[in-house]
């Protein structure tokens, strides 16, 4: 791309005629998220405008929006140029010259998790040139290596300034012996040059990086392995749907064949969501683990609110288990996201209304599966749960009464489940069958419950 292409483009995602004054009681707040920018741009080099709103709200009281984000900082960026708009990015005043670099920069970056330490840290890189004690270590070893090298040479502060910043524009420390070239710098022997480039790799691996979002490839390295480790599924959830003969007996264990059992709920596909509930429900429930996963970086890629999702069950179980420690997380994402009204009534009837807990599936109904549970007062009480994208009926296939944990949810008038279930591999005697029939005999006195609001 020219220089003449640049301006172009810089001109069309930085309007001059779009700039207007600053909202009344807005100026410190546009202080604040200039600060922010200026920092990501350090950390990052490019940033998606919604990643900054998510970590300027996630770390300050006053909140900011996407759109304001553009109507503070347009101004800044004009008038300074330390950063630009770009599409729905931020990026680095280096890319303002040719924005296929920031293109290259977003590519390579890719679904990689963002390094965002807190608050008190994360400022500290507002300073371009802020590094922490590890980093400036590192870094020491080369220049005192250099000084010892070249002594007398006053080249080697140059040498040294350019490449140190290497890093930040390149991934191959090769690159380095064209710096050398150009200072007319050259290394006594082949030892002395196996432990420069010994020296640089090592502070290369210690080093944030645009290219990992902040992380140094050591810390990337220790993310992707732990996550690895994390990912070996547990002994999760829903159970693999097995292929059963209309005239087998019904797994469910009423002694009455397949086709005269559970098929029929099967069938009938009543006691599961609608396909359009179906695709709400997990969209909104995406939406809501990859705001928790932007926060934690639990994941590295970025979860997408789509329906089905390529993410595995595996990892989304781990964001599962954070949110349902601090539901908190709903009231964060609420605060930050932009959301049709439906989703909006859909997660605070979540945050309101989550029921998490040990149940018993008892039974199977055309329209719901019978859930033997308790309520706050820690009675029995029988609570009609649909599935999502097929009838429980269909997913469990297992004896009944089936003990599991889960957490139950509204769906408005409906109740669902969080798309997992931990069944435990429990078999119970007729004489446990007796009681819990007694149980739900009981409990089914009070009617089904099916609604949480």
């Amino acid at each position: 791309m020219n220089e003449k292409q640049a301006q172009k483009v810089f001109e069309k995602y930085n309007p001059a005629e779009a700039v207007i004054r600053c909202p009344n009681g807005r100026a410190p707040v546009r202080k604040m998220l200039d600060t922010y920018a200026r920092v990501a741009m350090n950390l990052y080099g490019v940033i998606s405008r919604a990643e900054l709103v998510e970590i300027f709200n996630r770390q300050n009281t006053e909140q900011t929006s996407i759109a304001e984000v553009f109507t503070l900082l347009l101004p800044i960026a004009l008038k300074r140029k330390w950063y630009c708009f770009y599409k729905e990015y931020i990026v680095h005043y280096f890319l303002i010259d040719d924005f296929d670099e920031a293109e290259y920069w977003i590519r390579k970056q890719g679904d990689k998790p963002r390094y965002i330490p807190e608050k008190e840290d994360f400022l500290k890189f507002w300073n371009q040139h802020y590094e922490c004690q590890s980093q400036y270590s590192f870094w020491n070893k080369i220049f005192d290596f250099a000084r010892e090298e070249w002594p007398n040479n006053n080249k080697i502060y140059q040498f040294f300034g350019e490449l140190k910043g290497l890093p930040a524009i390149r991934t191959d420390v090769r690159d380095a012996a064209g710096i050398l070239d150009a200072f007319g710098l050259v290394l006594r022997n082949e030892k002395r040059a196996q432990t420069f480039f010994n020296l640089l790799a090592e502070a290369h691996n210690n080093t944030r990086l645009w290219i990992n979002k902040g992380y140094t490839p050591l810390e990337l390295h220790e993310i992707m392995k732990g996550l690895r480790a994390k990912n070996d599924p547990p002994e999760i959830v829903m159970q693999e749907r097995k292929k059963i003969g209309l005239n087998d007996p019904c797994p469910c264990g009423s002694g009455k064949k397949y086709k005269k059992c559970c098929r029929l709920v099967v069938e009938s596909e009543t006691a599961q969501l609608s396909r359009s509930e179906c695709t709400l429900f997990y969209e909104t429930w995406y939406g809501l683990l990859g705001f928790i996963n932007a926060q934690r970086k639990v994941i590295p890629a970025i979860i997408k609110p789509i329906y089905p999702n390529p993410i595995g069950d595996a990892p989304m179980y781990v964001l599962r288990e954070i949110l349902w420690e601090n539901p908190k997380w709903i009231d964060d994402y609420l605060r930050v996201a932009i959301l049709p009204s439906e989703k909006v009534e859909l997660l605070k009837s979540w945050r309101a209304h989550h029921k998490k807990g040990t149940f018993f599936v008892v039974d199977y109904k055309p329209d719901y599966a019978v859930i033997l549970g308790s309520n706050a007062q820690k009675e029995d009480r029988v609570f009609g749960v649909k599935g999502i994208s097929r009838s429980l009926a269909d997913a469990m296939q297992r004896e009944l009464p089936i003990m599991l944990e889960t957490v139950l949810l509204p769906f408005g008038d409906k109740i669902i489940y969080d798309s997992y279930m931990a069944s435990k591999p429990i078999g119970f005697a007729e004489g446990a069958k007796r009681a819990f029939g007694e149980m739900y005999a009981n409990a089914l006195e009070h009617g089904v419950i099916t609604s949480l609001e």
